[in-house]
């Protein structure tokens, strides 16, 4: 995604060379990999419709930032002041798929 929003990237380094550097910060950042705590990340244990795990969700956390000039810029930027805790766990939602439906009912046609 990054890739197709900035094209000039791809002269830099291959798409596998970025996906490297982007794990590297993103783990050095997260304080349960021993890093500053600036990320935080939320672990899923969900599976998408092709069976494969899904990727973790990531976040920055402005607190642990040591540049406080950057975290009040990104902070003014950011939707919300601050992750809730319950936001830092991972949920996961069940549906029910609906019975076959044989035949619309008649308020529903166009």
């Amino acid at each position: 995604m990054l890739m197709k929003a900035q094209p000039a990237l791809k002269g830099e380094r291959t798409q596998k060379e970025w996906c490297r550097l982007f794990e590297r910060v993103l783990h050095g950042g997260d304080a349960g990999a021993g890093g500053s705590g600036v990320f935080g990340k939320v672990e899923s244990s969900g599976k998408d419709d092709a069976d494969r795990p899904l990727e973790a969700q990531w976040f920055y956390v402005p607190e642990m930032d040591q540049d406080q000039e950057r975290a009040a810029v990104i902070r003014a930027m950011m939707p919300r002041p601050a992750k809730r805790s319950e936001t830092k766990k991972y949920k996961q939602y069940y549906w029910r798929p609906l019975d076959k439906i044989s035949r619309w009912d008649p308020e529903d046609e166009l």
